[in-house]
């Protein structure tokens, strides 16, 4: 019986048996090198993200607490009140105003992928509530005294101000 001869017509086919070895080793040096690289530049935007969300956290918390600190000075202040304890609620984050265009697009600078919004305000976080704990805090007329004074100078619902005694 006679063998057939194959003649492959594909790209390995004129190549040695050598050749070929070399060209599979570097298409699979080419082929991993592209995924290190890959994954390093995910890793790199995931730890970025991260980053500047535990940023946000940090300057809403520092935030927070230089207005307590603000809140118990004022209070401490009123005949009758001392060693005050304040707590405030938060209900969101800065709120930020983007600049746009005439046909309502927000503004940009840069362009491709370094291209950013414009924002032209920044305002702090809208105050939820304000617990006080206070010496003197039992007194009807100093919880009302507290009360307007907190909410007057927060801009916000005396029935978001709660006063108590300790």
């Amino acid at each position: 019986m006679l063998k057939k001869e194959r003649h492959g017509r594909g790209f390995f086919s004129f190549l040695s048996k050598r050749a070929k070895l070399w060209v599979l080793i570097g298409i699979g040096t080419i082929g991993i090198l592209l995924l290190i690289v890959g994954a390093a530049g995910s890793s790199k935007s995931s730890k970025v993200s991260d980053d500047s969300l535990g940023t946000r956290a940090a300057e809403l918390d520092t935030y927070k607490k230089a207005l307590e600190k603000e809140i118990e000075t004022l209070c401490e202040s009123v005949v009758g009140v001392s060693d005050c304890t304040v707590m405030v609620t938060l209900a969101n984050g800065y709120k930020v105003g983007y600049t746009t265009e005439e046909n309502g697009a927000p503004a940009t600078v840069g362009s491709g992928s370094s291209e950013e919004a414009l924002f032209d305000s920044l305002s702090p976080p809208t105050v939820a509530g304000v617990g006080i704990v206070c010496r003197g805090g039992r007194d009807a007329q100093v919880q009302q005294l507290l009360t307007e004074l907190v909410s007057t100078a927060l801009g916000i619902s005396s029935a978001r101000v709660f006063v108590t005694g300790k």
